[in-house]
């Protein structure tokens, strides 16, 4: 027969995987409900004239990601290298046009700068280096003067545009 040092024991015991299981019962979340949504029907609308949307203020905005995953590509094919390679900066961005900064990342020589233009079969790399673009390497495409103020003449001379 057990002695009631065992028996106070095991009543301690029972009391504790009782509280505990009520514990667990009580703090117990019921699953939610999942109400379904409403099944849409189809309205039919008379179209009116459609306002044209405004055009957006003249100002460098933020390329667009797939823009400068295109622009650094076209950068790195053209320059032979690894696009991995290249720290790579956009500075300026209007409509079709771009400019911006590049070095290779392992060359001890600091990098350039380089100019772009979107066409039909994709961004273009028009310049890249570290002096003026020549005036017919620009000419083809439409770059505001903020973006390039002057360029080289078919003399070697500099032009303001």
């Amino acid at each position: 027969m057990p002695s009631n040092t065992t028996k106070i024991a095991l009543a301690i015991v029972a009391a504790g995987v009782i509280i505990a299981i009520a514990i667990y019962f009580t703090n117990r979340q019921k699953a939610p409900t999942i109400e379904p949504s409403p099944i849409p029907t189809a309205v039919t609308q008379e179209l009116g004239t459609i306002p044209s949307p405004s055009p957006s203020p003249a100002s460098t905005p933020s390329p667009s990601v797939s823009d400068e995953t295109a622009i650094k590509m076209a950068l790195a094919q053209k320059l032979g290298v690894d696009v991995s390679t290249l720290d790579f900066s956009v500075n300026q961005k209007a409509d079709k046009v771009a400019k911006g900064n590049v070095k290779e990342k392992t060359s001890e020589v600091g990098g350039g700068y380089w100019l772009a233009a979107k066409t039909d079969s994709g961004w273009v790399i028009v310049y890249d280096g570290q002096s003026t673009p020549t005036c017919s390497q620009i000419e083809l495409y439409d770059f505001p003067t903020s973006m390039i103020p002057e360029c080289l003449n078919s003399s070697g001379n500099v032009v303001q545009r």
